[in-house]
């Protein structure tokens, strides 16, 4: 692990731990973990825009579950990682390939890959950074708990130039197994997706009989979800399609990555009435491109700066545009998308 450690630094750890409900819509009970209750248990790490978060749930043999998280912040080279991965010059050919000139194509980069992973480095420089971030994460749990973490499933923002080989690379680095979640068909569980489960939506009930699980998922609502990001460096818009957290269609030209507007970006503009009205434009950018898309019917908050003003600023933002505000969900705002990915986990590892 050293030589992935080495691509990011210790930074500050901020550990919190939530008494949340599940999204099956079970009671969560905290109680001491007991030696006979660690062996069930499910885990979801989330790479995020300024911080990387792991949630774990711990089911209990009378059914009730435990959930428990931990944020931390990396620091500079994760922060430029993130914004490299955010920009469209950092594209390149990668699977799933439309054609067979794509995949050659993409020959040069794989074997430049294969080749460092054959010495024990990370496949590539991004890759070794963001394992570094889910390595402390596990390792912070492990120490917790006393467990073994040796599968999860992996989430994050929705940056346009991070692929699945990259979040696979980061698990197989770590020697984690890259859990793809059941009736997930999208390369990446992304945040928007995660963060809709974390929330108790989009997955059903009775999710261990598959006959009454695949029904109750044709009754569930197709909502349009205005998925805001916000933290210290950067600006996340999401218009998506939701009707299960397995399906969530949200296209690029559905989706705004902004790593210029994040909170510490204020005290750089001339005045806070500039960068209030750049964070408006982000925010309404998608309706207003595309105004014959349906209106969001529920806006949901993630990222470690939803509070204070910025909550303010955008209810009174989106109030203002359409009219009336949307249903808003911001709870657990930090670690909700890794609590989707866990809860995701649990129902996966139980098939």
């Amino acid at each position: 692990m050293f030589l992935t450690e080495c691509f990011a630094p210790r930074a500050i750890i901020l550990a919190l731990t939530y008494l949340v409900a599940n999204a099956s819509g079970q009671n969560v009970v905290q109680r001491p973990l007991q030696a006979h209750a660690i062996s069930n248990f499910s885990v979801g790490f989330s790479l995020q825009s300024f911080y990387g978060a792991a949630a774990v749930i711990f089911e209990h043999a009378d059914g009730t579950l435990e959930t428990h998280t931990r944020v931390y912040e990396p620091g500079y080279f994760y922060h430029q990682v993130m914004t490299k991965l955010s920009l469209k010059s950092s594209q390149h050919v990668a699977p799933p390939y439309d054609n067979d000139g794509e995949y050659w194509a993409d020959v040069p980069r794989k074997t430049a890959r294969l080749a460092l992973k054959t010495v024990g480095l990370p496949a590539s420089y991004e890759v070794g950074v963001l394992a570094a971030v889910v390595h402390h994460l596990r390792s912070q749990l492990e120490s917790d708990f006393g467990i073994s973490i040796s599968e999860a499933v992996f989430t994050s923002s929705h940056l346009i130039a991070l692929y699945q080989d990259d979040l696979e690379d980061v698990a197989e680095n770590l020697g984690i197994r890259y859990v793809v979640p059941r009736l997930q068909f999208k390369p990446i569980l992304w945040e928007t997706a995660a963060s809709y489960a974390g929330h108790g939506f989009g997955m059903c009930k009775h999710w261990q009989d598959q006959d009454r699980c695949l029904k109750e998922i044709t009754n569930l609502p197709d909502n349009v979800v205005l998925a805001v990001h916000y933290s210290h460096n950067a600006l996340t818009v999401s218009l998506a399609e939701i009707q299960t957290a397995f399906d969530t269609w949200e296209p690029e030209y559905r989706h705004v990555e902004n790593f210029t507007l994040g909170s510490d970006a204020i005290p750089g503009y001339s005045s806070s009435d500039e960068y209030w009205s750049d964070v408006e434009s982000t925010l309404l950018q998608i309706m207003d491109r595309f105004p014959g898309f349906a209106k969001p019917k529920i806006v949901m908050i993630t990222g470690d700066m939803v509070h204070g003003y910025f909550m303010e600023f955008l209810k009174n933002t989106l109030s203002d545009y359409l009219g009336e505000l949307p249903h808003i969900l911001s709870s657990d705002a930090t670690v909700v998308a890794a609590m989707g990915a866990a809860e995701i986990m649990r129902r996966t590892s139980a098939d």
